[in-house]
């Protein structure tokens, strides 16, 4: 009957371990000899094996004479320690779970198109919490009016947003006024150069340079992250008396 011996490799024998199991239980008891004879192995790599498995107690030995009698432990035993194994690795992943939060991990992701966009906005959001920040230096081109779909698109995505209980915040050249008035969020207008295109929320930071090509961003890193959000502050603290609050505008009329 053909068996597929490399299961056994899969959960943690060695090829000459595997050789010596599989040998003793088809003989049954026995000595060096015939284990020897059986597996081709050399006999010091049979001995040092027979420790291991002894040790693992996957073999057991009883002493006659001089001379070592050995013997297989039941197969039930190997599934048994395996799933022993997995128990224990369940009680410790916990632990191993909050070492892995403890990683940053820093990666970024392109999305081509409007509606990769759309994906990679909708995922910025999906781990927030309420109360979380989103904070925005707004989407500037050169002709906005050629993109008035996007500005379009922010105000519905807008309703996603304060659905999560997102504080919105933005900062805006003054001649988007238009164009984000309309906007469900705390803005504060400039009439000299910020960055644009950009959003920070958590640990991501998103870019949209369109100029170009519809080509889109989302960078995670908390430090990046980070550095835009003291830039951010940097603008909106000093002017917070000029912040317009289109969110507390819309609650009035409703």
């Amino acid at each position: 009957m053909w068996m597929d011996k490399e299961i056994f490799k899969e959960i943690g024998f060695t090829e000459a371990e595997t050789k010596v199991y599989l040998a003793l239980l088809e003989i049954g008891e026995s000595t060096a000899g015939p284990i020897l004879e059986k597996t081709g192995l050399q006999n010091s790599t049979l001995h040092k094996t027979l420790k291991r498995l002894v040790k693992d107690g996957y073999v057991s030995f009883v002493i006659k004479g001089k001379t070592c009698h050995y013997q297989a432990t039941d197969p039930e035993y190997v599934l048994k320690t395996i799933e022993e194994r997995k128990e224990k690795f369940q009680d410790i992943m916990p632990e191993l779970k909050l070492m892995q939060k403890k990683v940053e991990k820093q990666h970024a992701e392109v999305y081509e198109g409007f509606r990769g966009f759309k994906n990679m906005v909708y995922k910025l959001i999906e781990d927030v919490e309420k109360g979380d920040e989103y904070l925005f230096f707004a989407f500037y081109v050169r002709n906005p009016e050629k993109y008035e779909y996007v500005f379009n698109f922010y105000r519905e995505f807008d309703e996603d947003r304060h659905k999560k209980g997102l504080k919105i915040k933005g900062i805006a050249p003054v001649t988007l006024k238009d164009m984000i008035k309309q906007r469900r969020a705390e803005v504060l207008y400039v009439d000299f150069p910020v960055p644009s295109n950009i959003g920070i929320v958590r640990d991501k930071v998103i870019f949209t340079p369109w100029e170009d090509k519809m080509v889109s961003f989302m960078i995670h890193s908390r430090q990046l992250a980070e550095s835009f959000r003291q830039l951010f502050y940097s603008i909106w603290e000093p002017r917070k008396k000029q912040v317009i609050n289109y969110g507390k505008k819309d609650k009035k009329k409703n």
